[in-house]
């Protein structure tokens, strides 16, 4: 069984190469000889994409605000402590529970 799907697999490949073989090829197009480009005519927007004018000032990074702007995250624990996560997102630890902020 299986040495007749096999022989049937080669026999569809061998007749799909053979369609193709008679098949007449599709030629290229060719570009039309118009201008000769040289370094100057064509190519400049080619180099000056690839390298950093000089007069170019960089882009300054805006300083990125703290996330937690004015939350502070209070969690209390079975030992009696308040944990509280400040604005910079540094953790403190305080048995007071008066504290409302960090």
């Amino acid at each position: 069984m299986a040495a007749a799907i096999a022989s049937g697999l080669i026999r569809q490949k061998r007749q799909a190469r053979e369609q193709h073989a008679h098949r007449p090829t599709a030629h290229r197009r060719r570009k039309s000889p118009g201008k000769k480009q040289g370094l100057c005519n064509g190519n400049l927007v080619d180099i000056f994409s690839k390298v950093r004018i000089f007069g170019l000032k960089k882009r300054r990074l805006r300083k990125q605000e703290p996330q937690l702007k004015g939350i502070v995250t209070r969690l209390f624990c079975r030992q009696g402590f308040y944990l509280q996560m400040g604005q910079d997102g540094s953790l403190d630890g305080t048995k007071d529970d008066s504290t409302n902020s960090c």
